[in-house]
């Protein structure tokens, strides 16, 4: 029967294997308990990847077909469950990536690469490929992989540049839509929609906020872009959908609770239930325009950013439509002297 056996913090299968190097040894009665190297730290994500070699090995097993060369290492080459580990260590350890959100957006496209291949500028390249150019799995995977190809000595293959552009304004509902929602939702829905209303948060980051003096709201540290201070926008919705009384929503049985879109799923249930057709996220895109809306030429490219958890490139590509408008009255304004 094999196993996953752990080692000074390194993965390993562990199971009675014919002898290495080719010996003929038929019968398995005669076979040693042995240990296969995944080349992993011992990780929540890595254990997921050693389960999948777990039942390619059990099925080899029980099918008579091992073969030692499918296991051990080539000379000159990374094999992909290598350099995965090499960029959950960057990512993860060395990084400011979420566990969960390795597990769920990198891992949910990485998984679909054969981890016992080796790594290779042809490898990447099938990779890459299964993707429409203009897709956002295509951009996400692009840069993914170029990450993996410096990590792992591998020319990255000449492919096209990605070309999809992120239609953050489709779908943006007016702030009279917005306020309607809310106050039919029940008060749990109800303040968590206000939440990312008011504030522009991601879902992720509403259960660790903290409402500050003034109504500021400090978003934590284990956000996806750190911590940052908020402000309402606007103020008087921070009474109108009570959101100095902080809510629970409940409590999923899944064993991944914790992974970082719990919420917003469970405002996209709540949502659909409601009968609306904007997704959840609308309400940061709507929060982005109301503050170009209500700032003005006033409003600087860089505090709006920040107070999104954006560097200013991102934020202007973005929120192009709201951000030109007002950056152009402004440029107006001072030729005009007016400034």
């Amino acid at each position: 029967m094999a196993s996953i056996n752990v080692l000074r913090g390194r993965l390993y299968l562990l199971a009675k294997l014919p002898p290495r190097g080719g010996q003929d040894c038929p019968d398995a009665s005669h076979w040693k308990q042995q240990r296969l190297a995944l080349r992993l730290d011992d990780t929540p994500a890595n254990r997921k990847v050693a389960q999948r070699r777990l039942t390619e090995l059990e099925r080899q097993l029980g099918r008579g077909e091992f073969d030692w060369g499918f296991w051990e290492e080539e000379k000159g080459g990374m094999r992909w469950r290598e350099a995965i580990a090499a960029l959950y260590r960057q990512k993860v350890v060395l990084g400011r990536t979420s566990e969960s959100t390795w597990g769920v957006n990198y891992m949910g496209r990485l998984k679909q690469i054969d981890p016992g291949s080796l790594c290779t500028t042809k490898s990447i390249e099938e990779a890459l490929m299964k993707y429409d150019r203009d897709s956002c799995s295509y951009k996400e995977m692009y840069y993914l992989l170029r990450h993996i190809a410096k990590l792992a000595a591998v020319p990255f293959p000449e492919v096209p540049m990605p070309t999809y552009r992120q239609a953050a304004l489709v779908g943006v509902p007016s702030d009279e839509e917005i306020i309607a929602t809310i106050e039919r939702a029940d008060p749990i829905t109800g303040w968590y929609l206000g939440m990312m209303a008011t504030y522009g948060l991601r879902p992720h980051e509403i259960e660790h906020a903290v409402l500050l003096d003034r109504d500021h709201l400090q978003v934590a540290e284990q956000s996806k872009t750190g911590f940052r201070t908020v402000v309402p926008c606007p103020a008087e919705w921070v009474e109108r959908f009570g959101l100095r009384e902080k809510r629970q929503r409940p409590s999923t049985r899944r064993t991944d609770s914790e992974r970082n879109d719990q919420t917003a799923k469970f405002l996209s249930r709540r949502l659909k239930d409601l009968g609306v057709n904007w997704k959840p996220y609308a309400l940061r895109h709507a929060y982005a325009g109301r503050l170009w809306r209500v700032g003005g030429s006033k409003l600087n490219i860089y505090t709006a950013a920040r107070l999104m958890g954006h560097t200013t490139k991102v934020h202007e590509t973005t929120y192009r439509a709201h951000v030109q408008p007002h950056m152009i009255a402004e440029d107006a304004e001072r030729a005009l002297g007016q400034r």
